[in-house]
This record gives structure tokens, C-alpha cells and sequence, in this order.
């Protein structure tokens, strides 16, 4: 029996709430475990260490943004892109300096990291309370959020190289590992296709291992009063 997506919903969020405090933990940990990851990565990269921090009043910026907008379908596109945190490494080789590298951190990026850690926790939640899933369909879900996270991760990423004009993008990436700049450029407008599909991925992940079999009990098998039962309908049809 399959059930409906509904259904299947809140069979989620009856094993989320459940276990919410493990939950929040995986959604919150796995997030700044993300940006402490890229930190790391744009360390390894460059061999140096950030030697500034810069903070910037987001909400001042978005009211601003609110204000002087004249079309208000333009607003969510400007405010996508304003800084919260800047980290960085600023070379004083050139002048006043030029910041070589930097993380930054966009509450907008931070919001579909956070969406993209609530379904990968939920989705190992679930893994957690389905005690009756075969260890290959374990697996396949995990496989399956990995590449959904992969996805999301890649291009949610908000790393900034002076070599790719110092705007911070997930092709900065990519470009760290080899990819030549033009070519990242270049792919670069996938950029929101593959964090859709990574979403969809997760979320029909979530909704597969979100099946009706009992928790704790083989698949197809039912209790002994189960069992009972349905003998003793038998007898009395």
C-alpha cells in the first residue's frame, strides 16, 4: 500500500516531533558545520589564515532597499544578495589592500542552507525511527539525500576569489578545484536548477522512507493480536 503524500507528510512530522530535539540539533549542527567546512576549504586552498571580519547592518540595508526600490518585484533579488558577515584574507601588498579571498555570509543563502539541514535531518530522523528498513533501502535513502544535499550545498555556497571578480558564488568553487574560471562562468546559470532538484530530491526522499509499515516489525509482517484477529474474522465469515 502506498500512501498519499499527506499522509506521508505526517508520518514525518509525527517521527520529527518525536525526536524534535535531535531534530534541531542535526538542522542547526549541520548547518554552521557547512560554513565551518567552507572556511576550511578556502584556508586549505589560499594557505592563509582570514586576518579580517567585517559586519554589516542587514536590516538598515533591507529597509533601504525597501525605500529607494521604485518596483517592489526588484526588492527580493537586491536584498538576496546583501551581507550579514564578511571573513576574509586582505592583502596590503596593493594600497589600502584588496581581500584576496572571503566566506560570506547572506541571511538569504543562510535561510536555504537551513531549509536543505532540516530536510537532511528529517530524512535521517526518519531513517532512525524506521527500524524495519532493510539495509539496502537504507542505502538508497541515504544515497539518495547525499546527492539532494550535494546539490543544495554546492550552490548555496558563498565564497568570494578575487581571480573571479571578487563576487561571492558558487562557481568560486568550482573554480577553486580546477575548473577554469570562463568555464565556471559558464555553468554558472545551472546554478538554480541543480539547488531546485537538489530540494525535490530530498523532499522525495523524505516522503519514500516515510512509509506506513509498523516501526520495530519486518516489512509485510504483523503482530501476533494482528494475527489473531484477522484468524478469528476468518472463522466467524
Amino acid at each position: 500500500m502506498v500512501l498519499a503524500p499527506a499522509s506521508r507528510l505526517m508520518t514525518a512530522s509525527r517521527a520529527v516531533r518525536s525526536r524534535l530535539g535531535l531534530w534541531l540539533m542535526l538542522s542547526v549542527g549541520l548547518a554552521a558545520g557547512y560554513y565551518a567546512l567552507l572556511m576550511a576549504a578556502l584556508i586549505v586552498r589560499f594557505g592563509t589564515l582570514p586576518n579580517y571580519i567585517t559586519f554589516y547592518n542587514w536590516p538598515a540595508s533591507v529597509w533601504k532597499i525597501f525605500r529607494s526600490t521604485p518596483s517592489f518585484s526588484d526588492v527580493p533579488p537586491i536584498v538576496a544578495q546583501e551581507y550579514l558577515i564578511e571573513i576574509g584574507y586582505m592583502n596590503y601588498d596593493f594600497g589600502h589592500g584588496i581581500s584576496e579571498w572571503a566566506l560570506n555570509i547572506l541571511p538569504y543563502k543562510v535561510l536555504q542552507v537551513l531549509v536543505l539541514t532540516a530536510l537532511l535531518a528529517a530524512n535521517i530522523v526518519l531513517l532512525r525511527s524506521k527500524r524495519n528498513c532493510s539495509t539496502g533501502k537504507r542505502l538508497k535513502m541515504g544515497a539518495a539525500s547525499g546527492l539532494g544535499a550535494g546539490f543544495v550545498a554546492l550552490t548555496s555556497a558563498t565564497m568570494s576569489w578575487v581571480v573571479c571578480c571578487a563576487t561571492p558564488s558558487w562557481i568560486v568553487g568550482l573554480s577553486m578545484l580546477g575548473l577554469s574560471v570562463s568555464a565556471s562562468f559558464w555553468i554558472e546559470p545551472v546554478g538554480p536548477y541543480l539547488s531546485a532538484a537538489g530540494y525535490l530530491i530530498l523532499a522525495v526522499t523524505m516522503l519514500v522512507i516515510a512509509d506506513p509499515a509498523p516501526e520495530g516489525l519486518p516489512d509485510g509482517r504483523t503482530t501476533g493480536r494482528d494475527h489473531k484477529i484477522s484468524s478469528a474474522k476468518g472463522v466467524h465469515a
